[in-house]
């Protein structure tokens, strides 16, 4: 099953790409979107939000809540 997170402090493509960026190396085939602001996990990547946190906190004001109920 794949884990949708929601980001907050995405204010552009910008930020988006630095998500991406650090999203890839926690879990090759992690999608980012602005609009909404979201994450998305593949099935298997078993992350939790702490952990996506902690690589996010290295590049700014990024924070994810979730996983989102499906």
């Amino acid at each position: 099953m794949t884990q949708v997170f929601e980001v907050s402090g995405m204010h552009c493509g910008g930020c988006a790409s630095r998500v991406q960026r650090a999203a890839m190396t926690l879990s090759p085939g992690a999608t980012v979107t602005l609009e909404p602001p979201r994450l998305t996990l593949p099935e298997g990547a078993g992350l939790d939000a702490e952990t996506i946190n902690r690589a996010l906190a290295e590049l700014g004001d990024y924070r994810v809540k979730g996983p989102l109920a499906g």
